[in-house]
């Protein structure tokens, strides 16, 4: 390890200051010594080093070779120095460092917004965001911040509900001009219709359940295609590949600009619920809470303005900012 004289850095920065400002008296106002001061602490710099490195005259100081040398040297360790400083004092505000986020393709899509946003609010804060379809093990490495839509059940992690989304039925309009639109659901397994399942998880592979006032309805999959996210069953009806089952923020673009429309839209198919979880045995830090409460904030302003249901089959669902959610808690 390098060793340093600390009575030599101590009077950088006197020196530094004595360079910028031409002169001891605006020294000592810029450091906040009296002038014999700044003159003694130039002298005993000028004494360890060995060598002069103003000239004084009663005109004033005129930097030596040696000391323009020194300074020149100097002065990108001490802009470091300051950067250092700086960085730690941010950090231990929580308002700078990087935050390691894992989401899988859904929560992303309600992610990568708040992301903008709250990195236009702290701008010293950087995020990585590693977007994964299987729920990620948390011994695998380390994180500050997960997201996850339906529970992950993972070992010793507590996942706290962040939202939950209306899940609805669509469909292309090239699919429905093709076949017939079903009225019910009872219909979904008849008339060569294929679903689109999304079975990232064992528990995806229920059956549909619907309800309709007292009525009850579960539809197991005849004909189905079946993909390990639920982005590729978006893309799959976007391109008439059959019936998709999707939490309607993650339909909402599509179905505002008319790719999709939704169908059995009298009937209620559920909600699906997103998690966000914390490394298990690891307390956040404080830009990490500030992350977490941008996003319950951001999860506020999807609250449901409309009513499940409301729409009639075949109409097209309202635009991306009406997207119905119900908040937890």
């Amino acid at each position: 390890m390098t060793r340093f004289d600390g009575r030599v850095i101590s009077g950088v920065g006197v020196f530094a200051a004595a360079v910028e400002t031409g002169s001891f008296v605006r020294t000592s106002e810029v450091v906040g010594l009296t002038t014999s001061g700044v003159s003694r602490a130039i002298g005993r710099l000028e004494e360890r080093l060995g060598t002069r490195l103003f000239h004084r005259t009663p005109q004033g100081i005129r930097i030596t070779e040696d000391g323009r040398r020194f300074y020149e040297q100097t002065l990108p360790l001490l802009e470091q120095l300051a950067q250092s400083a700086s960085a730690v004092r941010s950090s231990n505000s929580g308002l700078a460092g990087t935050i390691r986020l894992n989401a899988d393709s859904a929560s992303s899509h309600f992610l990568l917004p708040v992301i903008r946003s709250f990195t236009e609010a702290h701008p010293d804060v950087n995020l990585r965001l590693e977007v994964r379809e299987r729920p990620l093990d948390p011994g695998a490495g380390p994180f500050d911040l997960a997201m996850h839509l339906a529970d992950a059940d993972w070992p010793g992690a507590a996942g706290e509900p962040l939202f939950e989304s209306e899940s609805i039925l669509c469909a292309s309009r090239s699919y429905l001009r093709a076949k017939s639109a079903p009225s019910t659901p009872m219909e979904l397994t008849g008339a060569g219709h294929t679903l689109l399942l999304d079975e990232t998880n064992e528990r995806r592979r229920a059956p549909w359940l619907f309800t309709r006032g007292t009525q009850k309805v579960a539809i197991e999959a005849g004909r189905h295609l079946s993909f390990n996210t639920p982005m590729m069953v978006l893309m799959a009806a976007v391109q008439g590949g059959g019936i998709a089952k999707l939490p309607r923020f993650v339909a909402a673009t599509e179905l505002e600009e008319g790719r999709l429309v939704r169908i059995l839209g009298d009937w209620h198919a559920g909600f699906a619920c997103t998690y966000v979880y914390c490394q298990p045995g690891s307390a956040p830090n404080a830009r990490t809470e500030a992350l977490l409460k941008h996003l319950r904030t951001a999860s506020n302003a999807f609250t449901a303005r409309t009513p499940p249901g409301m729409f009639e089959t075949g109409q097209i669902a309202p635009p991306a900012s009406d997207v119905a959610l119900r908040i937890i808690g």
